[in-house]
């Protein structure tokens, strides 16, 4: 059976698409059928209940959004008819102690590292960027891009074009013949060359 929607917290009072919907179309999602009064496209939301305006909207299992007007069971939930909103947080109790653990088990014991010039070693670290919403995926691969390419990890295309050495010469008011000498080309040997960070392989 193919999955339609998605409801991702019990708590929740919207309903996601997992594909395009037409005005008109009965959902049956957790034996209740939910008549949508709009057409609702793909990740987007429809209404699982009646609001009023000023109800404060339910996902992930915490607000996220007040019914700017009345929305009811079925209508699509877009910032045409949704506030920004939150619910209230605390910060919890920190714990600053802190005690050296046993490390005499890992006595003489080596790890795959690095040295450092200062004496230290480091390791591998992976930092991972998980957008918590559909619409954040764009925005996490355009942040990939701007930095692959500026830290020296572009290495898919057979070259890239700088133009940054012709604007500085430009505002230095170089020469005509010392511009047109200027090499712009960045070939994927010359952006690992280059990186930022040598010791980090990679942005994937």
């Amino acid at each position: 059976m193919i999955v339609k929607v998605l409801k991702v917290h019990p708590k929740d009072d919207v309903i996601v698409a997992l594909q395009n919907f037409s005005e008109g179309e009965t959902i049956h999602f957790e034996g209740r059928d939910y008549l949508l009064k709009q057409d609702v496209p793909v990740k987007h939301k429809f209404a699982a209940r009646d609001f009023e305006a000023g109800d404060e909207i339910t996902m992930y299992g915490v607000t996220i959004g007040k019914a700017q007007t009345a929305i009811s069971t079925g209508e699509r939930i877009s910032t045409e008819n949704v506030s920004h909103a939150s619910g209230k947080y605390e910060i919890g109790r920190r714990y600053t102690d802190w005690e050296i653990p046993d490390i005499s088990k890992f006595k003489g014991r080596t790890f795959n590292g690095f040295h450092r010039p200062d004496g230290k070693v480091g390791t591998r670290n992976y930092w991972l960027v998980i957008p918590l919403v559909f619409c954040e995926n764009r925005n996490i691969q355009t942040i990939q891009d701007a930095m692959s390419e500026q830290l020296g990890y572009l290495t898919e295309k057979e070259f890239t074009i700088d133009v940054n050495p012709l604007i500085q010469k430009y505002q230095k008011e170089a020469s005509v013949d010392d511009i047109l000498d200027t090499d712009i080309l960045k070939t994927p040997e010359t952006m690992r060359h280059n990186r930022v960070f040598p010791n980090v392989e990679g942005i994937k």
